[in-house]
């Protein structure tokens, strides 16, 4: 190399390692502070678009699990109703077959179907307030059919829970009979009174005569329509505890299917802390030997003095 003095080729290599050397020491200490590989899409630019795609099924999912579980609580809700309106159901049957019992006046049996009207007045106040968000979860009718409540359980629209009417059928005596002082009047009611709910058949044989035409024998359409009601009721539940079920299955495969997620977006974009704090140890090594080199190449062309003396 020749003896020059207007460029120092020997300085500006030093002093190109240097800020190369530092550049990497600074993306080492930016990357253990934050804890992020990739902090900017220079970093790794692939890697952050696959990031952004990993973060994208990683919040649908959560907010999937979020859903479903607020579907958890609403059939719950609607289960816990049913259950109330079953145990009413089976005092009802009770009363029927004590009704039925020979040794009993009419004043007994007109207090018999009494209490029968009171627990169907409070059957239909159960269909009517239980709700989910201010959405009544009991509205129905006995024919009706096809999706009621569809759950959001991941970012594809397809990606869903669908519950059926059949699990919201309504438990009361249905629209029209919707009025306790209907429910409980002493007077001979019909379908038109009574209609679209599971409780309607039972209401209706319940009234079908009046409290002083009342008989022993007037229970047994009572005490069969009990039956009728009670198992439609089981049935509903049952249908209800499958989609909690299927419900809570889905939970916990989207759960895992998070978490894998999670996995797979820290492996691309988060600090390997070993690999890391060797990279940087390596930096200070280097930053601190292209200085020196630096202060020795600086010093290089002080030789070209002792030629001119």
């Amino acid at each position: 190399m020749p003896a020059v003095l207007n460029t120092n080729a020997a300085s500006l290599y030093a002093s190109k390692n240097l800020q190369s050397a530092q550049a990497k020491m600074a993306s080492s200490v930016e990357r253990l502070s934050s804890g992020l590989r990739v902090n900017r899409a220079k970093d790794d630019s692939a890697g952050l678009g696959i990031a952004n795609s990993l973060t994208s099924q990683i919040n649908s999912s959560n907010q999937g699990i979020r859903n479903l579980n607020d579907g958890v609580s609403m059939v719950q809700t609607a289960e816990g109703a049913i259950a109330a309106a079953q145990d009413m159901a089976q005092r009802i049957l009770t009363l029927s077959t004590q009704g039925l019992n020979g040794t009993l006046g009419l004043n007994e049996r007109k207090a018999v179907r009494q209490e029968m009207r009171q627990l169907m007045s409070a059957i239909e106040s159960i269909n009517d307030r239980t709700k989910f968000s201010s959405n009544s979860l009991f509205n129905q009718t006995i024919a009706a059919t096809g999706t009621v409540v569809t759950l959001q359980a991941g970012k594809e629209s397809t990606d869903t829970v669908t519950l059926a009417a059949a699990a919201f059928r309504q438990i009361g005596v249905g629209d029209v009979g919707g009025d306790a002082a209907i429910i409980t009047a002493d007077a001979v009611h019909t379908s038109a009174n009574f209609a679209n709910g599971q409780g309607s058949a039972l209401m209706i044989a319940i009234n079908t005569i009046v409290d002083a035409n009342l008989v022993a024998g007037s229970f047994t359409a009572i005490q069969s329509a009990a039956d009728t009601y009670i198992s439609a009721l089981t049935t509903q539940r049952s249908l209800l505890g499958a989609y909690q079920n299927q419900i809570e299955f889905s939970v916990s495969n989207i759960t895992e299917l998070s978490s894998n997620l999670a996995a797979a977006k820290s492996n691309v974009v988060d600090t390997d802390y070993a690999t890391e704090t060797a990279s940087l140890t390596k930096g200070q090594i280097l930053q601190q030997a292209a200085t020196a080199m630096l202060a020795q190449a600086n010093q290089m062309p002080n030789v070209i003095l002792s030629l001119l003396k």
